[in-house]
């Protein structure tokens, strides 16, 4: 009976995990009224477990140390909801003057924790959960499984490595049989590494308090947060039958919930909003729906023992992706015994559907991404092609203006040199004729004689030879005359390249542009 009541709870939180983490992340109404009610449930525990939360809190010279678990959160390695959950409460301890500091032993255990996930092939956990989402990458965890002090260091967390062994005169306050009890206490710790190491920080927080007690969680000195609600329980229950504390006094051990929730109605952590309990809620939702090992440990045992190696590796692989490992706790809501022998097999089919269901909306995806690419790639040449085009109309428009225009210059030069050579025959023919009249005159003024008719047979064909225009005298143009006048002017007027462009010919008396040079 004992066994169903707490599978039937487990199952509720699940639901309830399930239901708020969607809420809180696709209604803001829905996310505000449940953020509400997450923060009269901290007020209520605080009120309940501690000192009434009326005195505000200006500054403090608390020491806090955090828990491995809580400085994974810190280093971003358990994912973006519980990295954005703990940063702000930190942030705030630092402000208010606390000191936040881890103890070797939780280093160790960091290392501890992240290469047991690397080297899974089935790893759980928030780890493996922000490692399937791609919240965290997995160069990122490995660096920091490597060297944890580096990065702590670098987030203002200093390491500090004492011993059980260290500070004599402090083992009064609390005494290595008071620590083997404590250790007893931690029944539910099944890692002899994580059972030890949760026992003996608890040992040297008391030990560094050296007796000093207080209601008031700021004034407490020293203490250990933790997001392992159990082991803050048991502690202070232990605390209290050894006689290390009173029953109203803060404990050696602090859940996280209730440091930051006292910050937030104490030290002015944006009391204002909500934003301190939905950030809380949030990251308690995404622990209770984080992939469970003894889940994922049973459906293991129950695929091998079907001897199918293909369903072996497939759950190797599905387990890693977020939407089939989520679909794995959705259909067994977090309980192991959910799962037998009759029905793994179509738990790993439905676990296979939201991996293709993944992989055809990552193919989609690529293919629109492609296609979008392609389309931009499409447009951005036609777009060029319309830019050329239009630059070779303007081209052609601006050619065809300077055609017309050079045209028109290399006419009126045309017209300007043959009234030139006009003139020039005309004034060789004046000449011509004024010769020919001289040489004609002389027998109209004395007798003839043998120079009068040498004067007629000279002056008559003179005078028909400038009549006629004869070239042999000079009266008429030659085409080779007129050319090489033209290409002078031309020259002197800059205007040669112009007139190289039309094709130009000699009409006797007249330039008579033929038509354009044909530059293929």
């Amino acid at each position: 009976m004992f066994h169903r009541r707490r599978l039937s709870k487990m199952k509720r939180f699940f639901l309830c995990a399930r239901f708020v983490a969607h809420a809180i992340n696709s209604d803001p109404d829905a996310s505000e009224t449940l953020a509400r009610i997450a923060s009269i449930g901290l007020l209520t525990e605080v009120v309940q477990d501690f000192v009434k939360p009326n005195t505000p809190v200006e500054t403090s010279n608390l020491i806090v140390y955090l828990d491995a678990p809580v400085a994974m959160e810190l280093l971003g390695v358990s994912g973006r909801a519980a990295r954005e959950n703990i940063e702000p409460a930190v942030a705030e301890l630092k402000r208010i003057g606390a000191s936040v500091r881890i103890f070797g032993q939780s280093v160790e255990e960091i290392k501890r924790n992240l290469r047991a996930v690397l080297g899974n092939q089935r790893p759980t956990g928030p780890t493996a959960q922000a490692l399937a989402k791609g919240e965290v990458l997995i160069e990122y965890a490995t660096e920091v499984a490597a060297d944890p002090e580096k990065f702590l260091e670098q987030l203002g967390i200093r390491v500090a490595y004492r011993k059980l062994e260290q500070n004599p005169a402090e083992h009064a306050y609390f005494t290595g049989e008071q620590r083997d009890e404590i250790y007893g206490a931690l029944i539910f710790q099944q890692n002899l590494n994580a059972r030890n190491h949760d026992t003996d920080v608890t040992t040297l927080i008391v030990r560094q308090r050296g007796g000093h007690e207080d209601r008031d969680i700021f004034r407490s000195r020293f203490l250990l947060m933790t997001r392992n609600g159990l082991l803050a329980q048991l502690v202070r229950r232990k605390c209290v039958e050894l006689g290390v504390m009173s029953p109203k006094s803060i404990p050696p051990v602090v859940h996280r919930r209730v440091l930051t929730a006292t910050m937030w109605l104490r030290t002015g952590l944006r009391a204002g909003d909500l934003e301190v309990p939905k950030r809380l809620l949030l990251a308690n939702c995404e622990r209770v729906l984080a992939i469970r090992p003894n889940v994922v440990d049973h459906v293991k045992r129950l695929t091998d023992a079907l001897g199918d190696e293909e369903k072996v590796r497939q759950l190797d692989v599905l387990v890693k992706e977020h939407r089939s490992a989520q679909m794995l706790m959705d259909k067994t809501l977090g309980a192991p015994s959910v799962v037998n022998e009759s029905n793994v097999g179509e738990l790993l089919t439905e676990m296979l559907h939201p991996y293709i269901e993944e992989e055809r909306q990552k193919s989609d995806k690529a293919l629109r991404d492609a296609t979008e690419a392609g389309e931009k790639k499409v447009g951005k040449v036609r777009v060029e092609l319309e830019e050329a085009k239009r630059a070779g109309d303007v081209a052609t428009t601006q050619l065809g203006e300077m055609s017309a225009e050079d045209e028109s210059a290399i006419q009126a030069l045309c017209r300007e040199i043959s009234r030139k050579l006009a003139i020039r025959r005309r004034i060789w023919k004046g000449v011509a004729g004024t010769v020919a009249v001289m040489l004609c005159s002389p027998p109209l003024f004395a007798s003839f004689g043998w120079q009068g008719y040498l004067s007629i047979v000279l002056g008559a064909p003179l005078a028909y030879m400038t009549i006629t225009g004869s070239k042999r005298i000079g009266t008429a143009t030659s085409e080779e005359y007129a050319m090489k006048t033209l290409l002078r002017m031309a020259e002197e007027r800059g205007l040669k390249a112009k007139v190289s462009r039309f094709v130009i010919k000699w009409q006797g008396n007249r330039f008579e542009i033929i038509g354009k040079v044909d530059k293929n």
